[in-house]
């Protein structure tokens, strides 16, 4: 299970504990059927335009993001995996859009789980506020 025993681990900042790495193995413990979904995601990734309904998706998605005026929350991690450099100078030109910058490499959760859920409530308190709810 090359996924949880090694992309996972490898790419936050911390170890995780047993305990952590246990319960990320637990729906892939039987080998066949219960590890398809870790067969299935690598091969919908969108690399070099394949497969071309989901690189479709992403684009329509990209162009809305850039277009809307949706309040959205950037959870940056430094020094970050994917959003890094252009793509992360990119993504911040989106419009309407708060920042936040946390420890984590790609799975930033487990690095900064406290300062992320700091973040999400203070957005939505913000909105609600803005929105006299």
């Amino acid at each position: 299970n090359i996924f949880v025993e090694r992309v996972l681990p490898g790419a936050i900042l911390r170890q995780l504990s047993d305990e952590e790495m246990n319960h990320y193995r637990r729906p892939f413990v039987n080998g066949g059927e219960d590890r398809r979904p870790t067969l299935s995601w690598p091969r919908n990734l969108p690399i070099d335009g394949e497969p071309a309904e989901v690189v479709a998706l992403v684009n329509e998605y990209r162009s809305w993001l850039e277009e809307t005026d949706m309040p959205k929350l950037f959870i940056n991690a430094e020094p970050g995996a994917i959003i890094t450099g252009r793509i992360r100078d990119y993504v911040r030109s989106w419009p309407n859009q708060t920042e936040i910058t946390v420890p984590g490499v790609h799975f930033v959760q487990e690095d900064s789980p406290e300062e992320i859920g700091a973040a999400i409530a203070q957005f939505v308190r913000r909105l609600r506020s803005a929105a006299g709810v």
